[in-house]
């Protein structure tokens, strides 16, 4: 038997190098390839929460929780009401392949009824044998279309017209209801005449109905649905305001492509459609307020009357000064013993404003008489303050049947918001203005940025003489005084609170910033310890070359351990920073002076106050109190991990 003692050949080695080293690559890629994945899906976990923050900063307060979720900011396009501070919302809809932007200017229920004269066929069926309703369209009609199974095996669609006797449903065959079936708008049947209609040994109560000029008996069968009517968006500039009482009944007409209901206003001529009728409230300028309005006694006004005044009725009197002429006066705030008025003539700004935008009004007084003041009050023109005076009343917003050019019209699932990207900082904006007991936010920043400054001053000082000191002086018992620093790492907060507080009400100083950062320059156990062990992996040959040359303590800590232990002093002050600037409790328990606030208290004070109503706000003042700690983090990181590397390498 033969055997080869060659060795093999070249190619055949090098074939094999070739289909290691590829399968070794494949395998690297692979590996990184799992290891990207899981990091960028654990930073996304991590990340979420404040890149959804971050998001809904710009956004419009609707937009943060709706359902579905909008990602991206959106503006949602709307058309003012008239000259009022109304708003209305624009919506899409695509008909006959176009797509218009529409407002909303009513409802209209519709149902399915049957012309009684071409019903025909009708049966008796057990209810235990036909099935519950279900809405489906045939031929173009919606019916209640149930399912008969009949003793005989056989199954029919049947629409139930009423119930028979004994347990029974006087039911009609789908296939006898085409060409009998009319969808027709609720209000139209309802518009109609009642009338008794026999068909066979069964009675059933429908209507007569005017339909192009014939005269038809109706059966209402269902099922009813709502449609909405649109128009184009111009007609919302032609919309004013009535009062309920003024409006009269004047029938349906055509409007478009559909019917409305129409009203006629008590002296004005015409007819209109009711696009709303909501809450609105009388207001005045703040600066007209202030500037002109008088604080009078009832007893020289005369009985209050409704008087109208810009067009606006609201409570007026006569009112006469002591050895003067009276003159008319309109009520702002009525009062049991005092009110406050304004002379008509003065009051040039009186006018309605929508209630549903007037939800942050903030009080304030005058002369002892409550009132209430919204700031940011946009009308379309101007952005002011406002005083709200009078009574709140409801009103009718309508519109000219002359001015609705087109109305028509579409199920509610057709409509989509009109709407475009756009990133807006007016949640940043009114934050910053909003005011929380009196304080707005630029002042919380001002105080934590103090706070920050003082307490990274006071513990640079302190925690590098007492870390120098524990690393590098010889002294007798120096371990032991380290281990009692340490020991007192491990008292929980809460059990040292309430002595400090005690002696800090004892020094007056309650209700100051000095609790705050006082306690910064008498060191800190952590940073200390932190700092020792940084300083202790300094080369003493450093230190004795230095005092050969007459270098004294204080001369050889600051020109040789502090320059390099940058790293280490770096971390103090990213510590420092991100408990100060977060801090809550101490400054929630030694504070009562809304002005004194640092942020933390000021976005929590913030939340109580309005996060039922500016969540934009509230998220993007959170944004704002989390930027410094995420800047300082990026620019300091590389500091701050060469300072945590380092530490404790050498005990």
């Amino acid at each position: 038997m033969d055997v080869s003692t060659r060795p093999p050949s070249t190619n055949r080695l090098l074939s094999r190098w070739q289909i290691f080293r590829t399968s070794k690559t494949w395998q690297n890629t692979l590996r990184y390839a799992v290891s990207y994945f899981i990091l960028l899906l654990g930073s996304a976990f991590m990340l979420f929460p404040m890149l959804w923050m971050v998001s809904s900063s710009f956004k419009p307060n609707w937009q943060i929780f709706t359902q579905p979720p909008i990602w991206i900011p959106q503006h949602w396009e709307d058309v003012r009401a008239g000259n009022t501070n109304k708003v209305i919302s624009m919506w899409q809809v695509t008909v006959n392949d176009q797509t218009k932007k529409v407002i909303q200017i009513g409802l209209r229920r519709y149902t399915t009824v049957i012309n009684a004269a071409l019903l025909q066929n009708l049966q008796t069926a057990p209810a235990a044998e036909v099935s519950a309703a279900t809405a489906t369209t045939l031929d173009g009609q919606t019916l209640n279309i149930r399912q008969w199974a009949t003793s005989d095996g056989k199954t029919l669609q049947v629409v139930a017209l009423a119930k028979g006797d004994n347990d029974t449903l006087v039911v009609v065959d789908v296939n006898d209801l085409k060409g009998a079936t009319l969808r027709l708008p609720l209000d139209v049947v309802n518009s109609g005449t009642s009338a008794s209609i026999e068909i066979g040994e069964t009675s059933f109560r429908g209507r007569d109905l005017t339909i192009d000029g014939n005269t038809i008996q109706v059966i209402a069968i269902g099922p009813e649905s709502q449609l909405q009517v649109v128009g184009a968006p111009d007609i919302a500039s032609s919309t004013r305001l009535a009062t309920p009482e003024s409006l009269a009944d004047a029938g349906f007409a055509p409007v478009g492509e559909t019917e409305l209901p129409l009203v006629t206003i008590a002296d004005q001529e015409g007819q209109y459609v009711v696009l709303a009728q909501e809450t609105w409230q009388p207001v005045i300028n703040e600066d007209e307020f202030n500037a002109n309005v008088m604080i009078v006694p009832r007893s020289q006004m005369t009985e209050p009357q409704p008087m109208t005044v810009n067009g606006i009725i609201i409570q007026g009197s006569t009112y006469t000064p002591e050895n003067g002429t009276p003159y008319p006066v309109a009520i702002l705030i009525s009062g049991n013993v005092q009110s406050a008025v304004i002379a008509v003539d003065k009051a040039t700004t009186l006018h309605l404003a929508h209630l549903g935008g007037l939800t942050s009004a903030r009080g304030s007084q005058i002369n002892r008489i409550p009132f209430r003041v919204q700031d940011e009050y946009n009308d379309g023109t101007s952005v002011r303050s406002v005083a709200l005076v009078g009574d709140p009343r409801e009103m009718a917003q309508v519109v000219p049947v002359s001015a609705v050019s087109e109305a028509f019209d579409v199920s509610p699932d057709q409509l989509q918001r009109a709407m475009y990207p756009e990133i807006r900082i007016d949640g940043y904006i009114n934050a910053l203005q909003t005011k929380v007991a009196e304080t707005r936010f630029p002042t919380f920043f001002r105080n934590s940025f103090i706070l920050v400054a003082l307490n990274t001053i006071g513990h640079i000082l302190s925690c590098i003489v007492v870390a120098y000191a524990f690393a590098r002086l010889r002294a007798p018992g120096k371990n032991f005084f380290f281990v009692i620093l340490l020991g007192t790492m491990m008292l929980p907060y809460p059990v040292t609170l309430v002595p400090i507080y005690e002696i800090f009400r004892d020094l007056k100083m309650v209700n100051t910033l000095w609790p705050l950062f006082l306690r910064s320059f008498f060191g800190n156990a952590f940073l200390i310890f932190m700092l020792r062990q940084f300083f202790s992996t300094i080369p003493r040959e450093l230190e004795e070359a230095a005092r050969i040359d007459g270098a004294n303590v204080v001369q050889i800590m600051m020109k040789i351990i502090v320059p390099l232990s940058k790293p280490a002093i770096a971390t103090v002050v990213i510590f420092t920073f991100w408990w100060t600037w977060n801090s809550f409790l101490e400054p929630f328990i030694f504070l009562s002076s809304p002005e004194l606030f640092p942020v933390s208290v000021g976005l929590n004070f913030f939340r109580d106050q309005y996060s039922n109503i500016y969540f934009d706000r509230l998220i993007a003042a959170s944004v704002m109190s989390m930027a410094p700690m995420v800047a300082i983090f990026f620019f300091a990181q590389r500091y701050f991990i060469e300072g945590i590397q380092l530490t404790g390498m050498k005990g």
